[in-house]
């Protein structure tokens, strides 16, 4: 049985926070989706750079559970996908300095929102303005990233986006 956890920032800082997403790598995740923000107007060359150099690993736009800013009744919208392998995780960690956490308003872009996908689910999401997101995960599974550093919490108020 799958369960919901909470992510935080104060917590998951960007050792754990590339542990976490070392081990969601290996445990089947797949694809994921960032926002890449630019203010109007202005050029974003750290958006741009991040456009260029995940563009390899850019796929077709899908509807994914997310986090924030869902669009219809079961929590879904559709978002920007690219696969996610080692070498496309090593490129996203480069962007996420702080870990998925990072948040950077700038001029020159910035990255909201991260979620990674298992199989087309969600397996975790950040909102990161809100400095906290969720993991789904089995009890064997948490206890996988407790050894790892990763501390997990209640997630109250987040299980209707799973369905519990």
């Amino acid at each position: 049985m799958m369960r919901t956890r909470l992510l935080t920032a104060d917590t998951l800082r960007s050792r754990e926070s590339a542990r976490l997403l070392a081990w969601a790598l290996e445990h089947g995740a797949d694809e994921f989706t960032v926002a890449v923000m630019a203010m109007q107007g202005i050029e974003a060359p750290l958006a741009d750079a991040f456009e260029d150099a995940l563009a390899p690993w850019a796929g077709a736009p899908g509807r994914r559970r997310v986090v924030h800013g869902w669009t219809e009744p079961d929590f879904t919208r559709e978002v920007r996908l690219w696969r996610l392998t080692p070498l496309s995780l090593a490129l996203l960690q480069e962007f996420l300095p702080a870990g998925l956490f990072s948040s950077d308003t700038q001029e020159r872009g910035w990255f909201e929102d991260p979620a990674l996908y298992r199989r087309g689910e969600l397996l975790l999401g950040v909102v990161t303005h809100e400095r906290e997101g969720v993991i789904r995960v089995s009890a064997e599974e948490e206890e996988e990233l407790a050894r790892l550093g990763v501390r997990l919490g209640d997630a109250e108020g987040w299980g209707a986006l799973f369905g519990h």
